[in-house]
Formats: structure tokens, sequence, C-alpha cells
């Protein structure tokens, strides 16, 4: 897919499903802007393509960070085609034990960055009639997982698509969220577990869900991303699109 003079700014970039999502737009030929928490300075120099690779720091939660980020941008690229919101948190919360801090934490970066970027990056879009919009979702909207705030935010998240969608849509942008499965990312397999399942475990149980029967890979996201920004996906807008070797059979 040619993204030649195309910006693509991919947030939560420094590893995982992000860095996939970079090392696709990168190899595709899109100018690509890592944004992390930390980690993104590095991980840009590890990119292969022929556009240009800035990785800038920026915790999604704080507006004034945002600001930061989107003025470095806009000052040197003009605007941004492509945005990728992908930073997210997940820590395990229920009923009984998530606070209020914690819980505005989770939709702070998960839900609310989406809002600002796409508010600070939409007009560029709109002057150039053309603009892609992808927010990583989750297949945990469709399961019974009972980890609270995480699960909201993601199902935010995906009415948060199909809402920019209506209303950039006669704009030339298409907003599109993918909502992976369990991935095999090396932050999943290298964490420790002292009082649950183990890694394979885990994926022993959830490739028997699905209808292919292999870990998801961070280069699954990467490939769809890779569709949904391209000329060839501009009449696709408002989908959830679940990449999860068919675990979820129904759009949600």
């Amino acid at each position: 897919m040619g993204l030649d003079g195309k910006t693509a700014v991919v947030t939560g970039a420094a590893r995982g499903i992000g860095y996939a999502y970079c090392q696709r737009l990168a190899a595709d030929g899109a100018n690509v802007v890592a944004v992390d928490i930390d980690g993104a300075a590095d991980a840009v120099r590890e990119l292969t393509g022929a556009g240009d690779k800035l990785g800038l720091a920026c915790d999604v939660s704080e507006p004034s960070q945002v600001d930061a980020v989107v003025g470095t941008v806009l000052e040197r690229y003009g605007r941004c085609d492509i945005l990728v919101n992908n930073a997210g948190i997940f820590p395990f919360t229920s009923l009984d034990d998530v606070t209020i801090e914690l819980w505005r934490k989770v939709q702070a970066v998960n839900v609310e960055a989406i809002l600002l970027f796409a508010q600070a990056f939409a007009p560029g879009m709109r002057a150039a009639g053309w603009g892609r919009i992808v927010n990583t979702g989750s297949g945990i909207t469709t399961t019974q997982n009972r980890d609270l705030a995480y699960m909201t935010s993601k199902g935010t998240v995906h009415a948060l698509t199909r809402a920019l969608a209506n209303e950039l849509g006669d704009s030339g942008i298409t907003v599109n969220a993918i909502a992976p499965g369990l991935v095999a990312t090396a932050g999943f397999l290298s964490r420790a577990r002292t009082n649950g399942p183990t890694a394979d475990e885990v994926f022993a149980r959830t490739t028997a869900a699905q209808t292919i029967k292999r870990r998801s890979v961070p280069a699954d996201l990467g490939n769809a991303l890779s569709f949904l920004v391209s000329d060839d996906a501009d009449f696709i807008t408002g989908q959830i699109l679940h990449v999860d070797g068919g675990v979820t059979r129904t759009g949600a």
C-alpha cells in the first residue's frame, strides 16, 4: 500500500501492537511519528522505509503534552494524514476495588486522548479532503471478562469511533477501529503470572475458540491497519474490525 508523502501519527508506539503499526506504515512509505510515554525515540531508529521517522515522548492523558506533540507535527509536516490511536493502559479492576482515580486514568488514556488528537488533526484532514483515523479497540467488549475499567473504556472507544465516523464522513475522512483478541506481544509473553494461568495456558484456551488455530502476532494488526488507511478502504468507515482469528463472528 503506497503511502508516500503521507504523515502518520501513532500513539502507544514504542512496543507491541503500536510498534507493529509503525513498522508497517514505514514500510508502506509514510512519514511516521511514534508517540509514547517512553521509548519512542529508540523505537524509530529501528524502522525502515523511505519516509521520515520521529519519536516523541508524551503522556497522552495530559492535554498539555498532547498539544506539544500536535505542535511539533504541524510545524514539521504541515498536517497529520493518518492518526492511529493505540495508546492504552489495562490494569485489572473490579467493582469492589476500582478507585475513582484509576477509573479516570484509564478513561483519560484509552478514550480522552482519542478525542484530543482527533480535534487537533481533523481540521487539516478536512482541508486536504483526505484522512484516516484508526483506533485500537478490543475484543474484550464481546466477552465475559470482568475487567471493569478497561472493558468500559474499550466499549467507549468503539462508540467514539462510530460517532467520529458519522461526523467526519462527508469530509473525506474515514474512522475505524481494529479490535484485537489476545496477541503474542513481548510484553504479554514475558509477564510473570504468580497466581494465575501461564501464557501458554491462556493462548491454548484462546486458540481453541478461534477458527484460525494459531496465536495472533502484532503483524496481524499491522496488516489490517495497512488496508484501512489505504485508498482501497475509502468506502469503509464506522467499522469495528475484529482481528482475532475468528473468535468474534459478529460485529460489536
